[in-house]
């Protein structure tokens, strides 16, 4: 035994079970294992699960080892400015008229993508700002978890946020170990990749946003991506290069959801 804490962990574990993720802030609950099927409890922020005296199946224990999981994955392979956006879904959206056609073509690349062996799919999200993309983008992640029992790895790149990282790695050895991590995700764990707000990434003098960029549609030419952006296709072309529009077009046939100006400022409206 090295230390107090170890001594405290080991006699916690022999009077208490993990039953998964606190829902409020993201520690454990535990349960006393006499008592297995009470609601849980998280020692972190005082957390009390209501759904007690519900007894857990091999099932329930299977789903929730693989949501927790994936969330492991997706928070450690992925570059978000904050946590709380991952609460979006299709069932609490803003809901107007202009959105409706949007959430239906959401919902079947959903649909298309949670099925085994399904054709790769590239899909672009346009618009301006305040459209709704990125919640229809991270609504369809949780979509796709909830269809395949939590069965598919995403990532979520915030590319300005990414780009801007590439400045403070160069001082900073974290940093870099993240950019590296997440590359590597992108290139070969990634069931999906979402980039989020390409085009609107600080212009860097050597261009590395635009080579980074290029070389994530290499990786990514036959896996599935979803990017959002401000730009108009045909500007992708020019901000970027035509090789890498090509690549990106080479699965999206279906996939292209164009938020119209029409549709109202969707963060106004929340």
């Amino acid at each position: 035994m090295d230390n107090l804490g170890d001594a405290i962990k080991l006699m916690f574990a022999k009077h208490f079970v993990d039953v998964g993720a606190c829902p409020q802030c993201g520690a454990r609950l535990y349960v006393p294992k006499p008592k297995p099927d009470i609601g849980g409890a998280c020692p972190t922020c005082g957390y009390i699960d209501s759904n007690n005296n519900v007894k857990r199946t091999d099932e329930d224990w299977t789903l929730e080892a693989n949501k927790n999981d994936q969330i492991n994955y997706f928070t450690s392979n992925s570059i978000l400015p904050s946590l709380n956006m991952m609460s979006n879904q299709f069932g609490n959206m803003k809901m107007m008229p202009e959105l409706n056609n949007v959430v239906g073509v959401a919902k079947g690349i959903a649909g298309r993508m949670a099925r085994p062996n399904h054709r790769v799919i590239h899909s672009l999200f346009s618009g301006a700002s305040g459209r709704g993309k990125t919640h229809t983008a991270i609504s369809i992640i949780n979509e796709v978890w909830r269809l395949t029992n939590y069965q598919y790895k995403f990532i979520f790149i915030d590319y300005p946020l990414f780009v801007s990282m590439q400045q403070q790695a160069i001082n900073d050895r974290e940093a870099q170990k993240l950019l590296d991590r997440v590359m590597n995700q992108v290139r070969t764990g990634a069931d999906c990749v979402v980039i989020d707000d390409l085009g609107t990434e600080p212009q860097m003098a050597n261009d590395w946003n635009s080579s980074k960029f290029n070389e994530i549609m290499r990786y990514r030419e036959d896996k599935d991506i979803i990017i959002t952006t401000n730009l108009a296709p045909e500007n992708i072309a020019d901000k970027y290069n035509e090789q890498t529009m090509s690549r990106l077009r080479k699965f999206a046939k279906g996939n292209f959801i164009n938020f119209k100006e029409n549709i109202p400022d969707y963060r106004r409206a929340m």
